[in-house]
C-alpha cells in the first residue's frame, strides 16, 4: 500500500489518511529472477557497475594525504672538500584538504549506487512496458483472426443463401467488403505484433514468448498510495541532493586550497670540514592573486546545485501525482470495462449468430455487430494495456519497481 508524500496539498487533493504497506505478488521468488538477470547483463547496467567500482577506487585513492615528501640532496667540490647535503621537505595540509576530497570522493560513490539504480529500474520498467505491449498486440492478432475466421465461414453461408435465392448480392458485397478490411487489421496487428518483439528481444536477448510471460494476475500491488519517504529517497532526487552536497564540499576545498600552506625542510650534510645541520620554512605568499573570485565562484555554483535540487524534486513530486491519478483513472475505467464485458465476449459472437441465421438481424446488421463487438474487445486490450503501463510508470517514478519480482 502507498501513502503519497503531504506536499503542495497533495494529501488534501488525493484525500489519503493511510500509512505505507506496500504488498506485491510473488514475494516468494529469489532475489534475482530471470528478468533480473538479464537486465543486469545489459551493457548500460555495465557501464553503470564499472562507473561505480571506478568511484570505489577514488575513494581509496582521496584517503591518502595530499601531499608526499620530497628529498632533497647536493653536492660539490670545493678545493679539497666534498661538500654535500642531505634533506627531507614536507608541505603541510593546513586546510585539511585531504579530508574534503575524501567527502567529495565518498558522496560521488553514493551517487554512483543511486544511477545504478537508476538504470536498472529504467531498464526493469522498459523490459515491462515492452512485454505488455507485445501482449496486447498478441491479443489483438488474435481477435482479428478471429474475426477473420468468422467472416470466412460467414461469407460461405452467405453465397450458399445467395444461390438459394434467400439474400441479395448486396448482403455478398458487404461482406466482402467487411472481410477485406478485416484483412487490413490483421496485416496491421501482425505488424504491431513484430514490431513489438523485436524491441523485447532488444531489451530482453534471451527472451522467448514460450520462456517468460507476465503473471496473469498481473504486478501485484495491492493499493496505489505513496510513502513520503520514497520519494525523498527515489534516485533522481538522491543524486541532485548528493550533487549539491558536492558542490559545497567542492566550495570548502576551493576555500581551503586558497589558504597558505607551508613547506617545511630539514636537511643535513658537511661543508669543508664542519658538519650542518638546517631548517627551512617556506611560505607562499598570495599577493598577486588570493582566489577571491575562486570561492564566489565555487559557493555560486553551490548555491545553484541547491536550486536544481529543488526544482528536480518538486518536479518528481508533481510527476508522482500525475502518475498516480493516471494509474487510479485507468485502473477505473479497464474494471469497469471487465464489469461491463463479464462473461459477454464469447456468448455475444453466438447470440448475434443464431439471431442472423433465424433472420432476426439483417446481414448488414450483423456485420455491423459483429464489428462492435470487435471494437468492443480492442477497446479492452487498449485499456488494459493503458492500466498496466501507467502501473509501471507510477512505480518507477515513486522508485519501488525493484520491488517486484516478476
Amino acid at each position: 500500500m502507498y501513502i503519497l508524500k503531504n506536499y503542495a496539498g497533495f494529501i488534501l487533493c488525493l484525500g489519503i489518511i493511510v500509512y505505507p504497506n506496500l504488498t506485491v505478488a510473488n514475494d516468494k521468488v529469489s532475489s534475482e529472477t530471470w528478468l533480473d538477470s538479464q537486465i543486469i547483463n545489459s551493457p548500460e547496467v555495465i557501464e553503470a557497475q564499472a562507473l561505480l567500482k571506478a568511484s570505489t577506487h577514488k575513494v581509496n585513492s582521496a584517503s591518502q594525504a595530499i601531499y608526499n615528501p620530497n628529498f632533497e640532496s647536493s653536492y660539490e667540490r670545493e678545493g679539497d672538500y666534498n661538500n654535500y647535503s642531505f634533506g627531507l621537505s614536507q608541505t603541510l595540509d593546513m586546510g585539511d584538504k585531504r579530508s574534503i576530497n575524501q567527502s567529495i570522493a565518498q558522496m560521488d560513490h553514493f551517487v554512483n549506487q543511486q544511477r545504478l539504480k537508476r538504470v536498472i529500474e529504467t531498464k526493469k520498467a522498459h523490459a515491462l512496458s515492452a512485454l505488455i505491449e507485445w501482449n496486447a498486440a498478441k491479443q489483438s492478432s488474435f481477435i482479428a483472426l478471429e474475426q477473420e475466421n468468422q467472416l470466412e465461414t460467414l461469407l460461405s453461408i452467405v453465397d450458399e443463401k445467395k444461390s438459394a435465392g434467400i439474400l441479395g448480392q448486396l448482403d455478398v458485397e458487404l461482406t466482402y467488403l467487411s472481410l477485406s478490411q478485416t484483412l487490413s487489421n490483421i496485416a496491421d496487428y501482425q505488424l504491431k505484433l513484430k514490431s513489438a518483439e523485436i524491441k523485447v528481444q532488444e531489451l530482453l536477448p534471451n527472451w522467448t514468448a514460450e520462456k517468460f510471460m507476465l503473471p496473469e494476475e498481473g504486478l501485484g500491488v495491492d493499493s496505489y498510495l505513496v510513502n513520503p519517504e520514497w520519494i525523498d529517497n527515489h534516485p533522481n532526487i538522491e543524486v541532485a541532493k548528493t550533487q549539491w552536497k558536492i558542490k559545497q564540499k567542492q566550495a570548502q576545498l576551493t576555500s581551503a586550497k586558497s589558504n597558505i600552506d607551508p613547506t617545511i625542510s630539514i636537511n643535513a650534510g658537511k661543508n669543508t670540514e664542519e658538519n650542518t645541520i638546517g631548517i627551512t620554512l617556506s611560505i607562499p605568499l598570495n599577493i598577486r592573486n588570493n582566489y577571491s573570485d575562486d570561492i564566489k565562484a565555487a559557493y555560486t555554483e553551490s548555491n545553484a546545485a541547491e536550486a536544481s535540487y529543488q526544482s528536480i524534486h518538486r518536479t518528481q513530486t508533481f510527476k508522482v501525482k500525475a502518475n498516480f491519478e493516471s494509474v487510479i483513472t485507468n485502473k477505473k475505467y479497464f474494471e469497469k470495462w471487465q464489469s461491463l464485458m463479464s462473461g459477454r465476449a464469447r456468448s455475444s459472437a453466438k447470440l448475434l449468430k443464431i439471431s442472423w441465421d433465424a433472420g432476426d438481424i439483417s446481414t448488414p446488421n450483423y456485420l455491423i455487430a459483429l464489428n462492435q463487438r470487435a471494437e468492443g474487445l480492442y477497446s479492452g486490450i487498449q485499456l488494459e494495456t493503458l492500466f498496466k503501463l501507467s502501473e509501471i510508470d507510477f512505480l518507477l517514478s515513486i522508485g519501488q519497481l525493484s520491488k517486484l519480482k516478476i
